[in-house]
């Protein structure tokens, strides 16, 4: 998930895969059209649905395709869907859908009667817009009514709840979001689970799912909801159960040039772990994650973080670097904020390109020592003028997380190192779904090991 904010960057804007875009009509045909292996999809690191004008860097999409419930024929195939493991289910910028089409969609419905809206809180900002029930394909694979959201749908706009606003900025268009969509393929199937229910005070006092009246016009006008499992957005994957391939996901990447990058690299998303011939584990090191939050522990620097994670929603490695004076900030690389989570942070900029050793750490007790190196992001930025998205060693320094983490995660002082979209060039990453069985045991867990093309 974009879970860290990004500092604004004058030669280049990019937050997690935002970067910039104009809206697509319902006819999208354009993209990766997947692999011709049922359960494989092709995957880019590019520059997005906007390269030319404001392009994303280290964020990676693949081609998703919506049907009405119960049609083969009305669908639209939607390009430049962001692939993250660290959300749950799809969501789909409205512009990327025909208002007709949206239409044909069967909603959801809330406790109340309205219709059921969510409100999806990133950390560097928020999306907004209605639960609706599709049909999705995914390369060879596909799963009915599936509780997708869309996003930006112009008949709620007028009523979003304050609790939900104040959280940051919305992120409801191609230009804001920087995609048409994204696919939370993260370590979970719902996106909220069991404890989002009122009765839940956690869960009471800062609520994600409302019932709103189409065509509201106050920002009371949305009831506070939990809704079931059933009804909540839902991973896709964990519908694949036709194809078997629903206990998790491989993010396959070869390497780039380092530490330059390259203008683009192509992979692969393949769908299940040890379900085909394609994708076993291959003696991948098995990280079991928190069966809460889906993260492990990194150490870095003499620190435990216990609430790190392997994220592809994050276009670089986001640490505390404050320690580090071989690796200090870019000079004029300004900080943000993110409403409630009161994060900043900014791009690296050492002199030459520095290497970090880390220790990963599962729940069940297994390291991992791996080393990533952070480069000068000015100068990657600036690599063939400008034109290059795909770097192994663009880093972000957190600064202190303490506010952060105190917020989201009870805990004083640094909590994370956020292993993003770099760590994945080069490797076989596996994302298990909690409860699944797979080849490597029960997910939730993170796996990897050196890259094999499928």
């Amino acid at each position: 998930m974009r879970k860290l904010i990004l500092g604004l960057f004058p030669i280049l804007l990019v937050l997690g895969g935002c970067g910039g875009g104009g809206g697509s009509s319902g006819s999208l045909t354009s993209g990766n059209t997947g692999s011709s292996t049922a359960n494989v999809v092709s995957m880019s690191v590019d520059g997005g649905p906007d390269a030319s004008t404001s392009p994303d860097a280290d964020t990676p999409f693949i081609t998703v395709t919506v049907c009405a419930p119960g049609s083969t024929t009305n669908c639209v195939q939607i390009p430049d869907v962001e692939v993250d493991t660290g959300s749950y289910g799809l969501r789909i910028i409205s512009t990327a859908l025909t208002s007709s089409f949206i239409a044909s969609l069967t909603q959801e419905t809330a406790s109340n009667g309205d219709p059921l809206v969510e409100c999806t809180q990133f950390v560097d900002g928020f999306s907004w817009g209605p639960i609706m029930v599709a049909n999705v394909q995914v390369g060879g694979e596909s799963a009915s009514d599936v509780p997708i959201q869309i996003m930006g749908d112009s008949s709620f706009e007028s009523e979003i709840p304050t609790g939900c606003s104040s959280t940051g900025s919305e992120e409801d268009t191609v230009a804001t979001f920087g995609a048409n969509g994204i696919i939370g393929v993260g370590p979970f199937a719902q996106d909220c689970g069991d404890g989002c229910v009122l009765s839940n005070s956690y869960y009471a006092s800062d609520p994600t799912y409302f019932g709103c009246p189409a065509g509201g016009t106050s920002t009371g006008d949305c009831q506070a909801t939990g809704p079931s499992v059933d009804e909540q957005v839902t991973n896709p994957v964990a519908d694949f159960t036709a194809t078997g391939d629903d206990n998790g996901v491989i993010i396959e990447l070869p390497s780039v040039p380092d530490p330059d990058g390259a203008a683009s690299d192509s992979g692969s998303l393949v769908f299940g772990i040890g379900t085909e011939s394609n994708n076993s584990l291959n003696g991948a090191t098995v990280l079991t994650s928190d069966v809460n939050t889906g993260d492990i522990t990194t150490m870095y620097d003499g620190s435990s973080l216990p609430d790190s994670y392997l994220d592809t929603g994050s276009n670089a490695y986001y640490f505390d670097a404050a320690n580090t004076s071989q690796i200090p900030d870019c000079s004029g690389s300004s900080s943000g904020s993110s409403g409630s989570s009161t994060f900043t942070s900014s791009w690296l900029c050492p002199t030459s390109e520095q290497t970090l050793s880390l220790t990963n750490e599962g729940e069940n007790g297994t390291d991992s020592n791996v080393t990533i190196n952070i480069y000068n992001a000015v100068t990657l930025f600036d690599e063939d003028d400008g034109t290059y998205t795909a770097f192994d060693d663009l880093g972000a320094d957190t600064g202190s997380q303490s506010a952060y983490c105190s917020n989201y995660y009870g805990v004083s002082g640094d909590c994370y190192f956020d292993l993003g979209l770099p760590f994945f060039f080069g490797r076989d990453v596996y994302v298990a779904i909690y409860g699944a069985n797979t080849s490597g045991g029960e997910g939730p867990y993170f796996a990897y090991g050196p890259y094999s093309a499928n």
